[in-house]
């Protein structure tokens, strides 16, 4: 009776989850007032050449509290061109309130103004005067400019100047010496004058410093003065839910023949594969869902089905999220060349070609993803075929080798049970049957497998409750190469590719200390990029290298205390 017990605590919190999800949309979003959130965008540069990388760093901040905030799990960043057309969407998890992304500048995108918005599910509430934006220019040295860019004059955004070192109470930058040499060792140390500084969140770029045309980006304290003197007023006509919890996927079904009820229908979405999930939802009234993702797997392939025995009689949809909300931003700033710019542009293009070229030897690697289980272990009893005499078909597997389970024959449908002997024995309902993860609704089309692709067989052979449903047990077969494919079809299923949150990497960085005489090229405009500063008692400290490239270099720290406080700090040196 114990283990029932705790079987059933995380099942019933999960179910009271979905159920609290799918009911809260039946409240009013427009009831309330104001949304108080809002994100803060720290990027290595606002001018970008073709070829080049553009990271940044999101930081979601709560303007009542003027701390980091606890409501959503996931941001959004998305590209503009002039015409707000979005070109490029991105979705972040958030940490602790922050999260980090990064995009390659590709051929694709023309010479001109830019916006990088970003903003949380939860913010698309908001009007169009409290989304954050970040302007930028992009050069594509292989076309020809449009002639709105090239101008005799004076350029109206200023170029790119010497950073003048910045001072604050908070932190102090700190290097050995102002003048280093090519692939030379810098030291950064980074003092915390504060206590709150220890566990507060930062960013910090180390970048070229050039003649080309720079939109100033806003810095953490200019945004904080700024966001948080508005009215982030909620728009009359919200309708985005605050992703809590995680990654929100929405959709809904409706009725072929407008006769069938929509409301209280199981739905399910398969994220199959050798590290899979599955989610089992509701419908409200309207027909409409919602499922909560866990950020591992981060599988983008699912199978969205409704699972009724009249399903052929329904059609599904997933959501398009397309706000309003960017249609009426201002234009950027003009971009405007002139001849002096020549010679940096084409420095800028040649560097990021030798650097491209050079990628295989100096990519950035994926962070390792946690370890991830299936969602019904540790209950489940595994068979592991290859332990055992292999029969071809699943009619023989199951009456040679798997205890628990057996088939039926009712006319020409086949269907598969499992047996309870510590209680009634046989069980007469449906388990929930799948294959690498994926749910299998007719389970004729089992009885086709063969079973030396088959790895393992993983079975419950008790009563499984999973979100809004109950099932007689559960079944899953788990493939040599996690790529079954079901042959179910119709409108009641589909297949999508989903958009999920980037996956964290290590950013690339080379170590001349170990091997000083490499003979690599180096033409990194950008030396570092540290997305997460941990501070150790009172200091933390940075170690990067200097490339081939001579010049003046910037180093650019932003991010906020423990109590919320904005720290920006610029500093300089040069590398001769």
């Amino acid at each position: 009776m114990k283990k029932l017990i705790l079987f059933l605590i995380p099942t019933l919190l999960f179910v009271t989850s979905v159920w609290a999800q799918n009911t809260h949309t039946e409240k009013p979003l427009n009831s309330i007032p104001f949304i108080e959130e809002t994100v803060y965008i720290h990027s290595n540069t606002s001018t970008l050449v073709t070829g080049e990388t553009l990271y940044y760093k999101l930081y979601c901040l709560n303007t009542v509290s003027k701390n980091f905030s606890n409501i959503s799990k996931i941001g959004y960043i998305e590209l503009l061109d002039k015409d707000n057309q979005s070109l490029l969407k991105q979705k972040i998890g958030f940490n602790n309130g922050s999260g980090v992304g990064d995009f390659f500048i590709s051929g694709n995108y023309k010479t001109g103004s830019y916006k990088l918005i970003a903003y949380t599910n939860w913010t698309l509430n908001k009007t169009a005067a409290n989304v954050t934006r970040l302007d930028l220019f992009i050069i594509n040295p292989y076309e020809t400019p449009p002639t709105s860019t090239i101008t005799k004059d004076i350029p109206i955004v200023k170029k790119n100047q010497e950073a003048t070192p910045s001072e604050n109470d908070k932190i102090e930058l700190i290097t050995e010496k102002k003048q280093f040499g090519n692939r030379e060792k810098v030291h950064l140390r980074l003092n915390a004058k504060t206590d709150d500084v220890r566990n507060g969140n930062f960013s910090v770029s180390v970048r070229k410093i050039d003649n080309l045309p720079v939109i100033q980006p806003i810095n953490a304290v200019a945004f904080q003065n700024s966001a948080y003197g508005k009215t982030a007023e909620n728009d009359k006509k919200s309708t985005f839910l605050p992703e809590l919890r995680g990654e929100i996927i929405s959709g809904s079904i409706s009725s072929k023949s407008n006769n069938e009820n929509v409301k209280d229908k199981t739905v399910a979405l398969s994220l199959p594969g050798k590290n899979f999930d599955l989610k089992i939802a509701k419908t409200n009234h309207e027909g409409k869902f919602n499922f909560i993702l866990d950020r591992d797997p981060a599988s983008s392939d699912a199978v969205l089905q409704v699972v009724e025995n009249n399903r052929d009689n329904y059609i599904i949809s997933l959501d398009k999220k397309e706000a309003n909300t960017f249609k009426s931003l201002h234009e950027s700033p003009e971009l405007h060349l002139d001849s002096s710019m020549k010679k940096d542009i084409e420095e800028r293009s040649i560097a990021s070609q030798i650097e491209n070229n050079y990628y295989q030897l100096k990519n950035d690697s994926l962070k390792k993803q946690s370890k991830t289980y299936p969602f019904f272990h540790p209950l489940q009893i595994e068979y592991i075929l290859d332990d055992y005499s292999r029969f071809p078909t699943l009619k023989e597997s199951i009456v040679e080798v798997f205890f628990e389970m057996y088939y039926k024959k009712t006319g020409e449908k086949y269907s598969v049970h499992v047996r309870d002997f510590n209680s009634k024995g046989e069980t007469f309902g449906e388990p929930m049957v799948m294959v690498d993860g994926l749910l299998i609704q007719d389970t004729d089309e089992l009885f086709t497998l063969d079973m030396q692709h088959i790895y393992k067989v993983s079975l419950i052979n008790k009563t499984y409750i999973y979100g809004p449903k109950t099932f007689d047990g559960l079944i899953n077969f788990t493939t040599k190469n996690f790529a079954y494919t079901t042959n179910a079809s119709g409108d009641f299923i589909k297949k999508v590719t989903l958009q999920r949150p980037l996956i964290e990497k290590k950013y690339f960085a080379p170590d001349y200390s170990v091997n000083p005489n490499q003979r690599i090229p180096d033409f990194r405009y950008q030396l570092a990029w540290i997305p997460e500063i941990n501070f150790q008692n009172q200091e933390s400290s940075i170690d990067f290298f200097t490339s081939d490239v001579k010049g003046n270099f910037e180093i650019s720290l932003e991010g906020f205390t423990k109590k919320g406080e904005p720290i920006s700090i610029k500093s300089t040196f040069s590398v001769e």
